[in-house]
This record gives C-alpha cells, sequence and structure tokens, in this order.
C-alpha cells in the first residue's frame, strides 16, 4: 500500500491521509499540484474562500497530451520539429514526456526525453520540439516563441515514412504512422510543408486526420492552432471594412478579407477586379488555405503599381478535391486624396 500524507498550507494545521492501493494505479507516477488560495485569487486551483490549501493528483493518461503536428521533411537547410498540444483540463510536466520513433518491428526506438527540468505547460496550449527553434522561427510564423523545447537531438524521422510516438514512462500516449502520401496530392514539392492534425477527437491515425499545412500560414503552424482543425462553423468570406486607403497613414492601410470554410485541405483563389471587370490583382491563385483566416490587399495591382481610387469586387472561390465550389463576391473602395 501507498499511503499519502496531505497538510495544509495555512495555519491552523490540518492532516489527511489517504490510502492507495498500488494496483489501482494504471500509472508508474503521480503527479501532485499543490496550491495555496489566497484572497481574491485562484492560482492552478479551484478558488477557496477559506484560503486553506488546494490538492489535485494528476496523472497523464492517454488522450490528455497529443500529437498536433510534424515536420519531417524539411526545406534544405531546415530541421525537423514535433508539435504537442495539452488536450487536458490541468497543466502537465514535459520532463514527464518522451518521444520516439519505432523499429522494423514497429516498437518504440531511439527515446528521447522531452526536458530534462520540470516544464509546465497549461491547458490548450501547443508546444514545439525540435532540435534548433531559431530555424524554426526564422523559417515560420511562430504566434508564441516561448512555446519551444530544444533538444540536443531527436528521433529520426525520415522523409518518406516513419512513426512519431509520444510516451510517458514508456506507455505511448499517442502515435503517428506518416507517409509523404498523406500529404496534399496536388502539392508538387511537399519538402518544408508540416502535417497537421485535423481533430483531437479522434486518433491519430484514422483516415484524413493529418492534412498539410496551408499556404496561407507558411506552410506550417508552429505554437498556434492548427490551419486545418476543424471549427464547424459557417462558410464565410467578408470584409473588416467597406473601404481602405493604403496611404502610409496607420489607418485602414490594407483591405482585409477574413474568410472561414468548413472542408478543410480546400483550394482558393481570390481576385480583385475594377469595376469594368478588369482583373487587377491575383490574391491567391490554386493556393491551400487554411479552415479560417485572413488575406489582405495592399492596393497594389499586379504589376507592383498603385491602383486607381474607385470601386473594387473581391472574388474568392474556394474549391476541394470532391469537386465542391463556393464563391463568396465582396465589393470595397479604395479611397485617397484626389490631386
Amino acid at each position: 500500500m501507498v499511503k499519502i500524507t496531505l497538510i495544509s498550507l495555512l495555519l491552523p494545521i490540518k492532516i489527511a491521509s489517504i490510502i492507495l492501493n498500488p494496483h489501482s494505479i494504471t500509472e508508474k507516477r503521480i503527479g501532485i499540484v499543490c496550491s495555496s488560495i489566497p484572497i481574491n485569487r485562484s492560482m492552478n486551483g479551484i478558488r477557496n474562500e477559506s484560503r486553506m490549501a488546494t490538492f489535485a493528483y494528476q496523472i497523464i493518461n492517454r488522450g490528455d497530451i497529443l500529437i498536433s503536428e510534424v515536420l519531417f521533411n524539411p526545406k534544405t537547410g531546415g530541421v525537423d520539429f514535433v508539435e504537442i498540444y495539452n488536450n487536458s483540463g490541468h497543466e502537465i510536466d514535459l520532463k514527464e514526456l518522451q518521444l520516439a520513433n519505432a523499429n522494423t518491428a514497429g516498437e518504440p526506438a531511439s527515446i528521447k526525453n522531452v526536458s530534462a527540468v520540470k516544464l509546465m505547460i497549461a491547458p490548450s496550449t501547443y508546444w514545439v520540439i525540435t532540435i534548433n527553434q531559431a530555424n524554426i522561427k526564422q523559417n515560420y510564423q511562430a504566434k508564441f516563441p516561448n512555446q519551444f523545447v530544444q533538444l540536443s537531438s531527436l528521433p529520426a524521422y525520415n522523409n518518406d515514412k516513419g512513426s512519431v510516438i509520444l510516451l510517458s514512462n514508456n506507455q505511448i500516449l499517442d502515435r503517428l504512422d506518416y507517409n509523404a502520401k498523406i500529404h496534399h496530392p496536388l502539392i508538387q514539392d511537399e519538402d518544408g510543408i508540416s502535417l497537421e492534425r485535423v481533430s483531437f477527437s479522434v486518433g491519430a491515425n484514422e483516415s484524413g486526420n493529418f492534412k498539410s499545412a496551408a499556404a496561407t500560414v507558411g506552410y506550417a503552424s508552429p505554437t498556434y492552432k492548427n490551419s486545418q482543425e476543424l471549427n464547424g462553423g459557417e462558410n464565410y468570406a467578408r470584409l473588416l471594412s467597406k473601404t481602405f486607403s493604403p496611404d502610409g497613414d496607420n489607418f485602414e492601410d490594407l483591405m482585409t478579407l477574413e474568410y472561414q470554410v468548413a472542408e478543410n485541405a480546400s483550394l482558393a483563389n481570390v481576385n480583385v477586379y475594377n469595376d469594368k471587370g478588369r482583373l487587377v490583382r491575383k490574391l491567391l491563385k490554386n493556393q491551400t488555405i487554411g479552415t479560417n483566416g485572413a488575406l489582405t490587399w495592399d492596393g497594389l495591382n499586379d504589376d507592383g503599381q498603385k491602383a486607381a481610387i474607385g470601386i473594387y469586387v473581391v472574388l474568392f472561390d474556394v474549391f476541394d478535391l470532391n469537386g465542391n465550389t463556393k464563391r463568396f463576391k465582396n465589393t470595397c473602395v479604395l479611397a485617397g486624396k484626389l490631386n
């Protein structure tokens, strides 16, 4: 039997004992989070107006932390990365995690500890594991640059196919068996394009649950929500403002078009026409897009010249590999000072 004694952090001292049967514990290690709750504050626990300490026992279970994104075929000069997502409702210590690949028998191999020191990550956050975080930040937009863990080496992840395995105390938490054929079939060069998880509600190896990251986010989304993650919302494409004036005064200098599509792995063409129906600017041409995002137009035409003041039509055409198409039409005014 295992006996755990809890002592409150504030006087008067109270002691509570809990007896645990080791045979009922499914993991080898129990994480303990202790939080003292002062007046008007809550930290890592439930608000407690009596000022008593709050204790929680947390075991890393399968499904608590998941593989979110993998770059296994970087561009020349680039490096691999694995992104993980805290799918639980509590903090998780990265010191308790390991990364691995698989040997010829399909078993975990080349196991690497994710962190040598205690490193707690908050729920619903994305963390990137790599050997060179500066390289990733240089090649992709990392919205949360502090959510990186840099290792001296990663398990080898081959460019054609392989396995990414996430473990805790040598117990498998999540596993992705990937191959280059998972990438979008219309992508001719997969180098530098990550695979993103579509849904955390189904297994990593469920068919269609990993897709190529969208071109509109730069082909990877390290440290933040995946571009191909399902949103379950309506389809739309709309302008933030009906007018813009690209005069450099930092007020509505750009036309911004927000969009959302229900289908992931979609492609889009986005074109700007003047009031005579003449094509002025191609914003996107057969590029993969995320399930939501935003596009901007700086008021320049395809030749890099300033477009004339006037009314413009923005056509957003989206299509998928099943032949489904949608068109969204928006009208804006490019404003400016008359000479």
